[in-house]
């Protein structure tokens, strides 16, 4: 029998997701929805926590992208990822309004110290009950790191050394988060001590980096620490992965990129000691789904209709850190080496499929939806999919990416999750306990 699988919900708030269609798109935010108020971020946590998701996803960053043609006007023009609102700010207004579904919202280890990351994120564990997940980034984009302070030097003298920074970065966290043990409170008032002093503990951490005396000024969190989540893509990302994360979010065009991702960032877990398992594995696609095939192909094809294939470039070239305006835009980008995700460059050298031969094909797939599938059809073809990559690649579950919200949302919870749910392939009802609780009880 096939096991359950996992899903999970990106976005990216608040007007464009992956798709750069999204903002324009004439069923998002239909009937007086906006982006800018919390009521739409709302209705969307409490519709994925209906619908059983294991968490809410945003991705962050901290700059505009300035890359494509060495300006930042493509990227305020065609809205690529501006603007982007503090998502830790906007999640904290879905968490007051839900009850079991996790939130993973990005930081970058390159924009706070790792005292005031690890404080951020067990307050978030403790008033969310539990709930609290980090997705850890190392400041890929050059602007995000000339804004945080980083000399651009420093930043593009090497893609691994920011994974080496951010190993280190890691262990001051754990320590800080297990700085306060279980039971350090006793609030005892015959002995007038609210917290016991036996129990809490300086870290002292002296390394490379970063220096930090400790203890956390927050008591221990009912989940010890966050979730910790990464996307690492490329061979040193997975290191990252294998060696820190609980859940991981990879973007493959293609069924045999997501086995052999899987199974690359699972075997190298083993040299850290850890246990294949106690990691899953999220692939994103974009469902588009109607009540009948005639018309979920309508959808996709409005929605691709309106894809711009400049837009594409501009996020692409951020996302890589290099100006892709001066290339051919008939020519491919294999062999090309980027400060930026190189992970990218790494998954279309190895497509099979030709539609991702040409840079412009792949402009517009990362129009699209940078570059997850985008899977068409009613919800039962759609959960036949599911399972059927599921099966194939071993995988543990999937990131869901909108056209439009919150209807895509909306109709993929009601059309498909049932559907799911029906072939016993995901959860019907949460288990009483924390995100991580939840995420690792299949």
């Amino acid at each position: 029998m096939q096991k359950k699988f996992h899903l999970a919900q990106y976005t990216m708030m608040p007007v464009t997701h992956h798709s750069m269609a999204t903002w324009k798109h004439p069923r998002n935010l239909k009937g007086g929805w906006r982006f800018d108020r919390p009521e739409v971020w709302q209705h969307l946590a409490q519709t994925c926590e209906r619908g059983k998701f294991d968490f809410f996803f945003s991705a962050d960053t901290e700059g505009i992208y300035s890359e494509y043609q060495q300006s930042y006007e493509p990227a305020v023009r065609y809205a690529a990822q501006v603007p982007c609102y503090d998502v830790s700010t906007m999640m904290a207004w879905q968490a007051a309004v839900t009850n079991k579904i996790g939130f993973v919202f990005t930081l970058s280890v390159a924009g706070l110290p790792p005292y005031l990351l690890a404080r951020k994120l067990a307050t978030w564990d403790h008033m969310s009950n539990g709930r609290a997940g980090v997705n850890i980034v190392t400041a890929f984009h050059l602007n995000a790191a000339r804004n945080l302070g980083i000399d651009a030097a420093e930043y593009g003298s090497s893609h691994d050394s920011r994974y080496d920074r951010a190993d280190e970065y890691m262990e001051v966290c754990y320590r800080l988060w297990d700085s306060w043990e279980e039971g350090a409170i006793v609030m005892d008032i015959e002995r007038d001590m609210f917290a016991d002093p036996a129990k809490v503990h300086p870290i002292n951490f002296a390394g490379k980096w970063f220096k930090v005396a400790g203890p956390l000024n927050v008591d221990r969190s009912p989940q010890g620490k966050p979730l910790i989540v990464q996307a690492g893509q490329s061979d040193r990302g997975q290191e990252f992965a294998a060696r820190h994360a609980e859940a991981v979010f990879s973007i493959q065009w293609e069924v045999p990129g997501m086995k052999r991702y899987y199974d690359s960032l699972k075997s190298k877990m083993v040299k850290y000691g850890r246990n294949p398992d106690s990691l899953k594995v999220f692939f994103g696609f974009q469902p588009i789904v109607g009540e009948t095939e005639q018309i979920a192909q309508a959808k996709a094809a409005l929605h691709n209709g309106m894809l711009n294939v400049e837009a594409g470039l501009t996020i692409l070239s951020g996302h890589l850190g290099y100006d892709l305006s001066v290339e051919d835009m008939e020519a491919t980008v294999e062999g090309i080496k980027v400060p930026g995700i190189q992970g990218l460059i790494d998954m279309y050298s190895h497509s099979v499929s030709g539609p991702l031969k040409t840079l412009k094909d792949i402009a517009k797939a990362h129009a699209q939806g940078v570059s997850v599938p985008q899977i068409v059809g009613t919800g039962e073809q759609i959960a036949e999919w599911m399972a059927a990559t599921m099966q194939a690649v071993g995988g543990d579950g999937f990131l869901l990416s909108p056209v439009y919200l919150p209807g895509s949302i909306d109709e993929f919870v009601e059309l498909v999750v049932p559907e799911l749910q029906r072939r016993g392939l995901m959860r019907e009802e949460y288990i009483d306990g924390t995100l991580r609780d939840n995420l690792l009880a299949f």
